[in-house]
C-alpha cells in the first residue's frame, strides 16, 4: 500500500515519532487502547491505522506526522501524562504537580 492510501500516519512516521518518544510498541499500543500487534502490523506497512486512529496518533504524540522528526518533549497531555496506565513522560524530566482543590 501507498502512504497516501494509509493517510498521515503511515508506517514510518508512527515508528519513527513512537521511537523519538522512547517508547516501546506495547507501551504505545497500551496508550492507544491497541494490541501490541496492531502496532507492529501498521509499522510493517500491512495496513494503516483507521480514521479514529490517525486522530488520536496525532493527539498522542502532540504534532502532525509532517513534523513527527521534530516532536517536542512534551504533548498535548503534558509532561506527566498518564494514558491507560503509560507514563509519556522520560525517566530525566520531572514531574508536573498536580493541585486538586475541591
Amino acid at each position: 500500500m501507498s502512504a497516501e492510501k494509509l493517510g498521515p500516519w503511515d508506517a514510518e512516521n508512527i515508528r519513527r515519532a513512537r521511537k523519538a518518544r522512547n517508547l516501546t510498541q506495547a507501551e504505545l499500543a497500551e496508550g492507544l487502547g491497541c494490541r501490541q500487534q496492531t502496532i507492529s502490523e501498521w509499522e510493517l506497512g500491512m495496513y494503516g491505522p483507521k480514521n479514529a486512529y490517525q486522530k488520536l496518533l496525532t493527539m498522542f504524540f502532540g504534532s502532525a506526522p509532517v513534523i513527527a522528526e521534530n516532536l517536542p518533549s512534551q504533548s498535548v497531555w503534558g509532561n506527566d501524562s498518564d494514558l491507560n496506565g503509560v507514563n509519556l513522560a522520560s525517566s530525566n524530566e520531572p514531574a508536573m504537580a498536580v493541585s486538586k482543590e475541591n
